[in-house]
């Protein structure tokens, strides 16, 4: 808060190392806020996830919330009720932020995409596993009766086939009048 004196300060002073505790001393690189941490879901789908404290959705909720902390009420004072009603009225429309300015709600937004990205992936590769076990079963998994019943109707099919084309080659004009 703008003061002293604090009881009557009206507007909030901006927070300089001087002055204020350093809640945070994180990345702040130039590198975007969600490429901070990115993660590859699939052959060709990598996701962003990365956030900050400092963002500014955070940071402005965060700084409102601590005016509101910072703030006690003494149960003696006759004006505590309507002094604490005040501040309420005051950061209400404080907490939503500015205009145009990110929110927590982008965030949220943001990170739910993301979850719903890595929850489709995880679907393909359940699918992906299902379909590759039963074919791996399919060729693992054959009984040795089955492999020779298989085995004995392509020899037989293999022979009428070679029988065929043998009559076939045979085949004259005389033959076939």
């Amino acid at each position: 808060m703008d003061g002293p004196p604090f009881d009557t300060a009206t507007a909030l002073t901006a927070g300089t190392p001087a002055n204020t505790v350093a809640w945070y001393t994180g990345d702040a690189g130039s590198v975007p806020v969600r490429a901070t941490a990115t993660a590859k879901v699939d052959q060709s789908i990598s996701v962003s996830y990365g956030t900050r404290a400092n963002e500014d959705g955070i940071r402005w909720q965060l700084q409102n919330i601590a005016v509101l902390a910072a703030m006690t009420f003494s149960p003696l004072d006759p004006d505590a009720a309507a002094r604490s009603a005040a501040l309420t009225d005051r950061l209400r429309p404080a907490l939503d932020g500015p205009a145009g300015m990110q929110k927590i709600e982008d965030i949220q937004a943001d990170l739910a995409g993301v979850q719903n990205t890595m929850a489709a992936a995880a679907d393909r590769h359940q699918q992906t596993t299902a379909t590759l076990g039963d074919f791996l079963q399919s060729i693992e998994g054959i009984s040795d009766e089955e492999v020779a019943a298989r085995i004995l109707a392509l020899q037989t099919t293999l022979q009428a086939s070679l029988q065929t084309t043998a009559m076939l080659y045979q085949t004259s004009i005389l033959n076939y009048l």
